[in-house]
C-alpha cells in the first residue's frame, strides 16, 4: 500500500463501502452491478463455424475504426479467430435473449447447426449473423493480446450492418436480463438532464420566451 495513501483509506465502511477481496469472486460481483449490451460472436463460416455470447466488447476507436472483444482461452471461439483471421460481432435485440441464452451454454453448437441457430446467412468476412441483431460489426484481426485467462481480439472494421432500430437493445444485469423503458424524448418533456446540478432544465419555456422576443422585434 503506498506510504502517502490518504488517512481515511483503512475506514472505508465510515463511507458506507464494504471491502470485498481482490479476486475474481470480488470482481464479478461488481460487474455484476455493470449493465451491458449482448452479443454474439461468430468466426469461421460453414462446418467450421463457432459462436458465443459475449459482453466484454468495446468500440475501441473510431479513426481508424477499430474493436475489440475479449474471449476465454478456453473457449472454442478463441482458436477459431486466430485460425479465420476475423470476427463478426451481432449486437442482439431485446426479443433475443433465448438465442443470448443458446450460445452462453457450454453445449452450444457448432459447425452448419450453430449457423442455422443464428439464421442470418454470412457477412462480409465470411462469419455467420444472427438474424434479427440489431446491427452487426464484421473485423477482420489486427492484433491478439493476451489478458489472463482472456484473449483481446483487435479488429479492424470492415463492414457495419444495421437491422430493426426500431427494437429495444438486449440488456445484461445482476445474472438477468432485465427490460428497458423507453426514455421520453426532449420533444415530450421538453427537457435534458443536468447531469451536474441533478435536475431537469425545462428547454421549451425558455425557447417560448425566444420566440416571443422575435415576434416582438
Amino acid at each position: 500500500m503506498p506510504a502517502d495513501r490518504p488517512r481515511d483509506a483503512g475506514r472505508r465502511e465510515e463511507h458506507g463501502w464494504e471491502s470485498r477481496p481482490a479476486d475474481a469472486e470480488g470482481l464479478r460481483s461488481a460487474m455484476r452491478l455493470f449493465p451491458t449490451g449482448v452479443t454474439v460472436v461468430t468466426s469461421g463460416s460453414g462446418k467450421k463455424a463457432e459462436g458465443m455470447t459475449a459482453n466484454a466488447v468495446i468500440s475501441v476507436s473510431l479513426d481508424p475504426p477499430l474493436f475489440m472483444v475479449s474471449v476465454h482461452r478456453d473457449a472454442r471461439l478463441n482458436p477459431r479467430i486466430k485460425d479465420e483471421g476475423y470476427f463478426a460481432v451481432s449486437i442482439l435485440a431485446d426479443d433475443q435473449e433465448g438465442l443470448s441464452r443458446l450460445f452462453a451454454s457450454p453445449e452450444r453448437s457448432s459447425g452448419l447447426p450453430a449457423v442455422r441457430s443464428l439464421g442470418g446467412g454470412y457477412g462480409t468476412t465470411g462469419a455467420p449473423l444472427a438474424a434479427g441483431s440489431l446491427a452487426v460489426v464484421e473485423c477482420e484481426l489486427e492484433h491478439v493480446y493476451p489478458g489472463g485467462d482472456h484473449d483481446l481480439f483487435l479488429g479492424r472494421v470492415v463492414a457495419v450492418l444495421m437491422g430493426d432500430s426500431r427494437k429495444g437493445p438486449l440488456v445484461y444485469h445482476e445474472g438477468g436480463y432485465p427490460g428497458l423503458r423507453p426514455a421520453p424524448t426532449s420533444g415530450d418533456t421538453g427537457a435534458f438532464v443536468d447531469s451536474v446540478r441533478g435536475f431537469d432544465a425545462r428547454l421549451r419555456p425558455l425557447q417560448n420566451r425566444r420566440n416571443r422576443r422575435r415576434r416582438e422585434k
